[in-house]
């Protein structure tokens, strides 16, 4: 008995190592009867493993729970050990959010049908930590293309999100006033810009927010208030069918809106009353419930705000003019209490505000002479740290439709440059904004225009942040 035990044991153990090496490939030399599968450890996804005969890897990507991430590196090994070399990488994502990036992989031979099986790591910061690195899914392939393996999964070629784009929302300046436009992001620059869906109604000042493929606008017709609310599925470059969903509770009026796990938060400029705050949740389906939650200090017009990290910081324009700051907690049972933080320099009125990296930027809009301001400071759970000064826009800046992708930050029409056409763009990080460069014009003129990165946030009067 006790030999059968002793040998049974290492009769077994050779079967499970035959076994494993019958996946890999190796008994029918070129890999033709491997199925091809991306086992994602918690946290991720890992799709659509494709191998090319250069042993260039493409999956598409993403990840739930963290945050924005920005994605540095990436590496292909055939053991669990940590990779001794990587690839160079430039992806930001979200929550929720997709991208291709690849990986390069040593194979046995360039034939078509040549099995693969290792695991891919990837090396990336957060809103708080940077250099980490994890071993993200275990893949098994085969070469099934002698060309690009990422143009397969409908990627750029190199480690990045799939085709980014900005969408722009109506405009104060051009008849019809409800027209809507989208342009690739060529990481720099602004791409072509191309006519999709119009909105249902004349708009100026939208409270728009996109979230997990969907945009949503809140309120404000052209020239005057509304309550009406309407969304719409987003894709590569278009917009789908607008549809109506719950309307706000009250008219609505230049409306700063943002979307923060699974919740739209709108702040002040009701028709007669200017500090309602509201929420509800969104979905595939539409806005849900609208509920009031804790109403903003003082009476606010064309507000700057934007959430970060389970907060919304709002800067300035208190009905008028301004350089009040407040901030508060987001959650899903809405809005807790404001608390006041660092005042900005100088008077603001129709600010533009984005927050990326742990930094809020304000660009142009002072009750003043020139009116191409710009500044920055730190963001936490403390508030807001000390506003610095940094480049200033080309021109006098009104009503800009501001938001940030991927380390730049930029800027869509405004009341001076260009017959309000004019599109910048800016490298921002810690130390500020630097130079601003000029890209393709907006199609049309453009004022009160809300503009957005999907999954990177922005808007006019603020309207974003990271979603």
């Amino acid at each position: 008995m006790e030999y059968l035990m002793t040998y049974g044991w290492a009769i077994l153990i050779i079967a499970v190592v035959l076994s494993a090496l019958y996946q890999l490939g190796v008994f029918n030399g070129n890999g033709l009867g491997l199925s091809s599968s991306c086992l994602a450890t918690s946290g991720f996804l890992c799709q659509t493993p494709t191998l090319n005969s250069t042993g260039s890897l493409a999956v598409k990507f993403g990840e739930i729970g963290l945050g924005t991430i920005t994605i540095t590196n990436t590496a292909c090994t055939t053991n669990v050990t940590s990779p001794t070399s990587t690839q160079s990488a430039n992806a930001v994502l979200t929550s929720g959010q997709t991208s291709v990036l690849t990986f390069a992989c040593s194979l046995s031979s360039n034939s078509i049908g040549t099995g693969f099986k290792g695991y891919i790591w990837v090396t990336y910061n957060t809103q708080t930590q940077t250099g980490i690195v994890d071993r993200i899914a275990v893949v098994t392939s085969k070469v099934s293309t002698l060309g690009s393996s990422a143009s397969v999964l409908g990627g750029t070629g190199g480690n990045g999100v799939i085709n980014q784009y900005i969408y722009c929302v109506g405009n104060g300046q051009t008849n019809p006033y409800n027209q809507v436009y989208s342009a690739i992001l060529q990481n720099p620059g602004v791409g072509s810009w191309t006519s999709v869906n119009s909105f249902p109604e004349q708009l100026s000042g939208a409270g728009c927010s996109i979230y997990r493929g969907y945009i949503y606008c809140v309120g404000n017709a052209n020239g005057g208030s509304s309550n009406h609310a309407y969304y719409a599925a987003v894709s590569s470059g278009g917009i789908g069918t607008w549809a109506a969903t719950t309307n706000y509770p009250v008219n609505l009026y230049n409306a700063g809106c943002s979307i923060y796990n699974g919740y739209i938060y709108c702040i002040g400029t009701g028709a007669s009353t200017y500090n309602y705050a509201y929420y509800a949740s969104v979905s595939s389906s539409g806005i849900g419930a609208w509920g009031a939650t804790t109403s903003y200090p003082i009476n606010l017009y064309q507000a700057g705000c934007s959430i970060y990290n389970g907060y919304i910081y709002c800067v300035g324009s208190p009905s008028g003019a301004g350089n009040q700051a407040y901030y508060a907690t987001v959650s899903s049972s809405g809005i807790g209490t404001w608390t006041a933080t660092t005042n900005y320099p100088i008077n603001l009125f129709e600010s533009g505000c984005s927050i990326s990296g742990g930094y809020i930027y304000c660009v142009g809009s002072a009750l003043g002479p020139v009116g191409n301001e710009v500044y920055y400071a730190s963001v936490s759970s403390s508030g807001i740290g000390t506003w610095s000064s940094t480049t200033s826009f080309p021109g006098a800046l009104y009503q800009a439709g501001c938001a940030i992708y991927n380390g730049y930050l930029y800027c869509v029409g405004n009341q001076v440059l260009a017959q309000n056409r004019a599109v910048y763009y800016a490298p921002i990080s810690s130390s500020g904004a630097g130079a601003w460069i000029a890209t393709n014009s907006y199609p049309v003129a453009l004022s009160n225009a809300y503009c957005e990165i999907p999954g990177y946030g922005g808007g006019f009067y603020g309207g974003g942040g990271p979603n």
